[in-house]
């Protein structure tokens, strides 16, 4: 039997690190690992390859060495303390090329790959900061130009759903929780308990009930 293809991109520390480490694990599965300089993940099943999803060149050539793959997890991103009225255009533009232009760029250059194996998934590590539901009831506002962003890529998840329908795509955006990154900061949960309800999200993915926005517990986030 075939190993399952996995490509974590974003993979060099916190919940993308934990998730090449955890989906490892299973000796069934390959996990390609993309981090921005080379990286020895120490398991037999895992390799690594350099990108940079700023970076549009760095993309293409990354996929340029990558023929198939089942699953592609987008799950590098930039976030801050900032505010919409408040944050500089340079700044602003930086949120926009990283959070949602990058994992555009990802799925528009992995497409063939993903297109030369039957299991054809995406999925967009998110954040409840992209709820327009649960934003709506907070009486604050949280992370401005994050939350934007990411409620945008919750768009383009719905939006490649949409556009791959007659190939037969899963499509799902994935809330971690408060995880006690360098992102997330101290007081979150831990990142290896946050993966494993990754994990058991990725295994348990049905073509026929996405696209979804589904939490590390497995409970369904409001778009």
């Amino acid at each position: 039997m075939n190993s399952k293809i996995t490509l974590v991109v974003g993979a060099s520390r916190g919940i993308g690190r934990e998730l090449v480490r955890q989906l490892s694990a299973d000796s069934n599965q390959h996990i390609i690992a993309s981090v921005r300089q080379p990286t020895d993940f120490g398991a037999p099943n895992v390799s690594s390859i350099t990108l940079d999803q700023g970076i549009p060149s760095s993309i293409t050539q990354a996929a340029s060495q990558i023929p198939e793959i089942d699953t592609l997890i987008i799950n590098g991103a930039f976030g801050e303390e900032d505010q919409l009225l408040t944050c500089p255009d340079e700044k602003f533009d930086k949120y926009l090329d990283i959070n949602l232009k990058g994992p555009l760029r990802l799925v528009k250059a992995f497409l063939p790959a993903l297109l030369a194996r039957k299991t054809r998934q995406i999925v967009l590590t998110s954040s409840l900061c992209g709820s327009l539901q649960k934003q709506s009831e907070f009486d604050h506002g949280s992370l401005g130009p994050y939350s934007l962003i990411k409620a945008g890529g919750n768009m383009m998840m719905i939006q490649l759903h949409h556009e791959l329908r007659e190939e037969k795509f899963t499509l799902l955006a994935f809330h971690p929780g408060w995880v006690a990154t360098d992102m997330g900061g101290p007081g979150g949960m831990p990142v290896e308990t946050s993966v494993a309800g990754y994990c058991k999200v990725l295994s348990t993915l049905k073509l026929e009930e996405y696209p979804q926005f589904i939490a590390w517990d497995g409970s369904i986030v409001p778009w």
